[in-house]
């Protein structure tokens, strides 16, 4: 009985070892895991450089919005200028003032953001009770492109089709 059990638990640990993975099974697993790397990856790049536009408009809103405020408080007129690709600045310079010390502040826009277009190249922010021509500009990434629009009150907002964290256009 004793030899009767080790014969059927040798046999069983000879099946047992016969049913292991495969070279070929192997490979497959690895081609999965590999395309799913890949595919997050992917994915992964793309959040990041929307989320990189989306700060760079939030940046910009925010030099926008700080360069009307001085204006304001400080009754004076200042400049803004759109320095298109390549350069991607926006140039904020004080009217010349004889007690001013103020010369011109430039923001530069993240790598791979584009200012690609503008209705203007340049307007002022001005004094308390002036308003300004209406205008716009859009900043681009190879992830979507977010539109900058400016009132004539010199109200800032952005919108954009693609990306939802923005109003649409």
């Amino acid at each position: 009985m004793n030899s009767n059990m080790e014969i059927s638990l040798n046999s069983k640990l000879e099946q047992e070892s016969e049913f292991g993975i495969s070279l070929f099974e192997m490979l497959v697993v690895m081609m999965i895991a590999s395309i799913l790397s890949y595919l997050s990856i992917t994915t992964y790049q793309q959040f990041t450089h929307q989320r990189q536009l989306i700060h760079s408009v939030r940046e910009t809103i925010a030099f926008l919005s700080y360069q009307r405020q001085q204006a304001l408080l400080f009754n004076i007129k200042i400049k803004i200028s759109f320095h298109l690709s390549p350069s991607n600045q926006v140039v904020a310079t004080p009217f010349p003032l004889p007690y001013s010390n103020e010369k011109q502040t430039i923001f530069q826009l993240a790598t791979g953001v584009q200012l690609k277009q503008s209705t203007v190249s340049n307007f002022t922010f001005g004094r308390v009770r002036q308003t300004l021509r209406p205008m716009n500009f859009v900043l681009q990434s190879s992830e979507g492109e977010v539109k900058i629009i400016i009132s004539s009150l010199g109200r800032i907002r952005a919108c954009s089709q693609k990306i939802k964290v923005f109003s649409p256009c």
